[in-house]
């Protein structure tokens, strides 16, 4: 019987992988401020000037913004040690994404947006946007015809890949206690996870055809990030990083409408503790 525990333990101990590392550096670390940067330009903010539309109004909407570039002093791991000392963490210089919004009855309007796994530079996103609003019109004032405030609350799931920890311009074979040591870039993952509520209010101009709207939003973040990278060793580094966060955001922009329900919008977007960045986004009326 003694001699079958022993066998029972050491199979039990082949078995069970060891477990991954886990590492929750605080709120003022780098990998925190590094993790938050990134999620600004992904976040499902408004796009556009609330407008209290019919019932069944359905847009679809195409946007792009520009992906900032960190600054190095927070691409460097303070709290977590990883296959890399410093991320490379630009994976594309552009993100866009498709969006559709529904009108419903009572002011309410649902918008959904999904980035399917198609290779954007050395980016691999598969992310999922919803959000829901109601608008209130009100009274308008000096040139504007009408104005309106909404309130929205918003989320976004999903995550991107990509070889963030040791790009290929990073790998090296001569030192096994350096970092990057290896033939094949990392195969990280990022998960942005948030979700929030924004308040926006909009004017339009008695003419119709421009909008002019400004808003301010409060998101939680809860952001994840996995290491994929195995050395020459066969070692494989699967740290597992996960922050919590609260973060307050201020936008405005403005819209211009053209004939055939065609429509453009230019929009600044400011994590103002974080990054600030801006937004192009054309949509069309489809019913």
């Amino acid at each position: 019987m003694r001699k079958f525990l022993e066998i029972l333990i050491a199979l039990a101990g082949v078995a069970v992988p060891a477990a991954r590392a886990q590492c929750r550096p605080g709120p003022n670390s780098n990998e925190a401020k590094l993790l938050a940067f990134y999620s600004a330009p992904i976040a499902f903010s408004a796009l556009e000037a609330p407008r209290r539309q019919p019932a069944w109004h359905l847009e679809l909407q195409a946007e792009v913004s520009p992906v900032p570039t960190a600054d190095p002093s927070i691409e460097h791991a303070s709290e977590c040690y990883t296959a890399s000392s410093q991320q490379h963490s630009r994976l594309t210089r552009m993100f866009a994404r498709p969006r559709l919004l529904l009108t419903l009855p009572l002011g309410l309007a649902i918008e959904a947006s999904y980035i399917p796994p198609i290779q954007v530079g050395d980016a691999h996103p598969n992310l999922g946007s919803a959000a829901i609003s109601e608008t209130v019109p009100v009274e308008g004032f000096g040139p504007f015809g009408s104005s309106a405030l909404m309130i929205r609350a918003h989320g976004t799931f999903g995550h991107v890949s990509g070889p963030i920890t040791c790009a290929q311009s990073s790998l090296q074979q001569t030192d096994p206690e350096a970092g990057c040591y290896g033939t094949r870039p990392s195969d990280d993952t990022f998960k942005p996870n948030m979700f929030g509520l924004e308040g926006v209010y909009g004017a339009t101009t008695r003419s119709g055809r421009f909008d002019l709207f400004v808003g301010s939003g409060f998101t939680w973040l809860r952001p994840r990030f996995e290491v994929g990278f195995t050395n020459l060793d066969g070692v494989t580094d699967n740290t597992q990083i996960e922050v919590d966060l609260t973060r307050v955001s201020v936008l405005g922009g403005a819209t211009v409408h053209f004939p055939a329900f065609f429509a453009l919008t230019a929009e600044v977007y400011s994590v103002p503790k974080d990054v600030t960045t801006w937004r192009l986004a054309a949509s069309y009326r489809l019913h």
